[in-house]
């Protein structure tokens, strides 16, 4: 195999697939999901090596350039997945870092040649879910999100109303759309209402509608969401802003699927639209204090779908940000991403989630302006993360990342941004301090 170019990342040539890579560090039991722009493969992994090429006698075969014919092997090992360079032109990247050997543990990238893999978890008893196929406009194909899937499957055959809890950005409504999409109700409308947006006096004429002469300015009748999602699902966002006089309303129409319009008078009319809410709070305390009423609560939480979020999912950051890339191409143009830059993306917490990520591959872009490489200075970058020092670090801290780079000490001090010299004397202290 032959080199073309080389850059600051220490990767040679153009790239034909990304690979994605699931795996456990909580049971004796492996897997290693491979993700390409048509399938994904997952791979059970033992103790037997299997090698990792371009060749056809490889046990994994990765169409891809830049890999070598016997570039790596890949197996089981106690603490992780164990991977080892055979001797490839291009290397492999554990981390960021380039290794001859190396134990990659959930979270932590493998890069062969230029297809990256991500290490997630997966248990015993997740063969079923395993073959879920994930929902559609939904990234990431994890274990935790494939239950998502599987819920969401299982739920959309109903009726009953369903609670989506999850953080801000982490994809709630997407969940709520193919609630809608994978039911009965698919050819039916799919209303989307984000309360937390509306202002305090226009939540009932919004949910419910007004007859004309309501109130000043309605100069004609108006139907609500409730009438717009006839035959199909209502969406309701953040339903914990929901004013506390809006709802023993929204119960009534819930309980006796009636709805008024605000200025109406006499029996309402029957409310035939399936009501999905959801929330970034946790909706029981505001029960607890008074702010939501606690019969509105359990009738919505017939069902409850808990998203993860992206950080308790490490293996789905590159699918998603390979997704959001694609759907940015036309104003952002064609954008890939280093070895490098992958690893530091898998590495942060993302608090903002899927929506934070979009926003960082959007600023990374703009830094990056003719590049069509967007590498881990640009993330670092984009990220605004502020530059790191010892103080920012503890001994224990610098401990436990070295175990989560398999003992690459170079790996573990460019994760947390402190350099190696004096990340190896945190090293020294984190010693001293077990030895007490």
């Amino acid at each position: 195999m032959t080199a073309a170019s080389m850059d600051d990342d220490g990767y040679v040539g153009q790239a034909s697939e990304t690979i994605e890579i699931d795996v456990t560090p909580r049971t004796s039991s492996w897997a290693l999901e491979i993700q390409d722009e048509e399938e994904v493969r997952r791979i059970p992994i033992g103790a037997r090596r299997l090698v990792f090429g371009s060749s056809r006698r490889a046990d994994v075969r990765l169409r891809d350039r830049t890999v070598s014919g016997r570039h790596c092997e890949i197996s089981a090992g106690r603490d992780g997945v164990v991977v080892r360079d055979l001797g490839s032109t291009n290397g492999t990247f554990v981390g960021g870092a380039r290794i001859q050997e190396a134990c990659a543990t959930e979270g932590t990238t493998v890069t062969i040649g230029q297809s990256t893999l991500v290490c997630v978890a997966r248990d015993d008893e997740e063969e079923d879910v395993e073959r879920v196929e994930p929902l559609p406009g939904v990234a990431g194909s994890s274990i935790a999100m494939r239950r998502v899937a599987a819920q969401a499957r299982r739920l959309a055959r109903l009726s009953a109303p369903v609670l989506i809890a999850g953080e801000t950005g982490s994809g709630k409504e997407l969940v709520a759309r193919a609630l809608h999409t994978e039911g009965p109700r698919a050819a039916g409308p799919f209303v989307a209402m984000n309360v937390a947006a509306l202002p305090r006096e226009l939540v009932e004429t919004e949910l419910f509608g007004h007859e004309r002469g309501a109130f000043t300015g309605a100069v004609a009748r108006r139907a609500g969401a409730f009438t717009e999602a006839e035959d199909g699902t209502l969406f309701l966002d953040e339903i914990g802003e929901l004013p506390m006089d809006a709802q023993p309303k929204l119960l009534r129409a819930l309980d006796g699927y009636e709805v008024r319009r605000v200025g109406g008078a006499g029996s309402g009319r029957c409310a035939n639209a399936r009501v999905v809410v959801a929330t970034h709070v946790a909706l029981r305390e505001n029960v607890a204090s008074g702010a939501f009423r606690r019969d509105l609560f359990h009738r919505l939480e017939v069902f409850l779908i808990e998203i993860p979020p992206l950080r308790a999912r490490p293996g789905d950051v590159m699918p998603i940000a390979r997704m959001l890339l694609h759907q940015l191409e036309p104003e952002i143009g064609r954008r890939q991403l280093t070895p490098a830059a992958i690893a530091r993306l898998a590495a942060h917490d993302w608090p903002g989630n899927v929506r934070e990520l979009r926003n960082v591959l959007c600023r990374a872009s703009d830094i990056a302006r003719a590049s069509r490489w967007l590498d881990a200075a640009i993330i670092d970058r984009s990220l605004r993360k502020p530059a790191k020092t010892s103080l920012d670090l503890s001994p224990q801290a610098a401990a436990d990342t070295l175990a989560r780079h398999g003992g690459n000490v170079s790996a573990a001090a460019r994760a947390t941004g402190v350099p190696r010299t004096t990340f190896r004397k945190l090293l020294g202290v984190a010693v001293a301090q077990k030895g007490r």
